[in-house]
């Protein structure tokens, strides 16, 4: 279905007025934790009734906003270019050419799904960081032909004046696409040993003592007494309540995140299809894609569990680094054949050449060296942080995981680099998608004969660089070498 190319303008549906207040609340959750955490109930103080005031009138600014903002938003088609006026107080003008599409990604959130509505994201070369073109509230039929039209690029603007070939039409209807489905026990795997439980946890630690005052003490000292008497053990259950919250919170945000996922190949396209409540559809060509990385964090990589993300010039979200994510949850002996399904031009790579020996002490030296002056400065006052010494031992050991897993391989057009912070990164790379390559070393590396390699590519209509560091520093040459040659695929 073709969108109408005419000069007649479109406004968005009027439940954009509440999709568009609902958003702007989202910028205001930190003032009212704020003034949750650090509230008082005296209608003197700055977090009382002024403060309350200051929010309603805040939230009231909002609405208005959002009415105007959908009073002031119009789009129209013109010559197969989409042009958008919006703004309240800086009006805005966008032209979107069609060959400067780069992705286009529709979601339905609680609202939309009410009114059977869908928001659809267009991202181009050089939108930013935001989408370039956001339709947060349109028919699904007219969003779904919206994205078929700007994803078909030239040949969409052929078939106004050629139509299409019987036979070519019989083929696109037999083509049979390839899918893939995340299960529901592979979705439970995931969220349990999901690492945003380290942003939930900072989180819940900030908002516990506000939850605790609506329970009695008494029944926590009173509980934990009876089984000990010794404020260690009461800080240790403490600290494990809070975890444990944590844990089933970031469980629940992963499954609504990524529930009903599937991802599914058509030609050269690939459509991710993911999300409970808010449901959303990113559309992305495989030729964008730039790079593979794969991901196995601390809790997955012990049973064999990695996650696929991909890099492309569009499509990449805050969340997620700007990278978009492909398979949230697959075995890691299984990546290379579904790669071959849906990405066929990346594959793992076990030749690596590796950190030499005596880069080791290197990489202990990182780890340890300022946690080792911050806790010293800390038992100097406070001898009695001495009883956690034993978290040097821990770091020594992701001292010497970085140090095992820094490595780069290079077979045929692909070069794989391999590096960990605390999550193992291994990242795909094909030699033609290789914006700059470049060897940085300090006065301490060239005296070892080391060196850090940094290869960046396109990703989400910005650079992204990936580093390993303290390899040998021929393997660097080598690979400058392999990537100034001029013959490319």
């Amino acid at each position: 279905m073709m969108m109408p190319m005419n000069n007649e303008s479109y406004r968005l549906h009027w439940s954009a007025i509440l999709i568009s207040f609902f958003t702007s609340l989202k910028h205001l959750i930190v003032p009212i934790l704020f003034g949750l955490i650090f509230g008082t109930t005296r209608d003197t103080t700055l977090f009382g009734s002024i403060y309350f005031y200051i929010i309603l009138f805040l939230m009231l600014f909002s609405l208005i906003h959002s009415i105007l903002y959908w009073f002031t938003f119009r789009y129209e088609w013109i010559e197969g270019e989409l042009r958008v006026k919006e703004g309240v107080f800086v009006k805005k003008r966008r032209y979107i050419r069609l060959e400067r599409v780069q992705s286009v990604d529709l979601t339905s959130g609680l609202i939309q799904r009410l009114f059977g509505l869908v928001s659809v994201k267009i991202e181009t070369a050089g939108g930013g960081n935001e989408p370039e073109v956001h339709l947060i509230a349109v028919s699904k039929e007219e969003g779904i032909s919206t994205r078929n039209y700007l994803l078909q690029k030239d040949g969409s603007l052929q078939s106004n004046e050629t139509p299409v070939e019987d036979g070519f039409q019989e083929e696109l209807q037999i083509e049979k696409p390839s899918q893939w489905v995340l299960s529901k026990k592979d979705l439970m795997i995931a969220s349990m040993t999901s690492s945003g439980i380290g942003i939930v946890l900072s989180a819940v630690i900030a908002l516990f003592p506000q939850i605790e005052q609506f329970f009695s003490i008494t029944i926590f000292e009173e509980f934990i007494e009876y089984f000990t008497g010794t404020s260690y053990v009461v800080v240790l259950l403490y600290s494990l309540f809070i975890i444990a919250i944590a844990w089933l919170i970031s469980i629940v945000i992963t499954v609504f995140k990524y529930g009903n996922f599937s991802v599914e190949k058509i030609g050269n396209e690939l459509t991710i299809t993911r999300g409970l409540l808010e449901k959303r559809q990113l559309t992305l060509q495989t030729d964008r894609i730039t790079a593979v990385r794969v991901v196995r964090n601390i809790f997955r990589q012990p049973f064999g569990y990695s996650a696929v993300y991909v890099e492309s010039k569009g499509g990449g979200t805050n969340e997620e680094q700007r990278s978009t994510v492909v398979f949230p949850l697959i075995r890691h002996r299984d990546i290379d054949k579904t790669l071959e399904g849906f990405i066929s031009e990346y594959r793992m790579s076990e030749e690596l050449e590796r950190a030499p020996k005596r880069a080791w002490i290197r990489f202990q030296f990182r780890m340890l060296l300022l946690p080792v002056l911050i806790f010293g400065a800390i038992a100097y006052f406070f001898p009695a942080v001495t009883y956690f010494a034993g978290i040097f031992v821990i770091l020594s050991f992701v001292g010497f995981l970085q140090y095992r897993d820094a490595a780069i391989g290079i077979k045929d057009n692909q070069v794989t680099l391999s590096y960990r912070v605390l999550s193992k990164n291994i990242v795909l790379i094909r030699k033609n998608k290789v914006q700059s390559g470049e060897l940085v070393s300090s006065p301490i590396q060239r005296y070892r004969s080391l060196t850090t390699i940094q290869l960046s590519v396109l990703s989400s209509l910005f650079g992204k660089t990936f580093s390993v560091v303290d390899l040998d520093q021929q393997t660097g040459l080598t690979l400058l070498s392999w990537l100034s040659h001029s013959k490319k695929e």
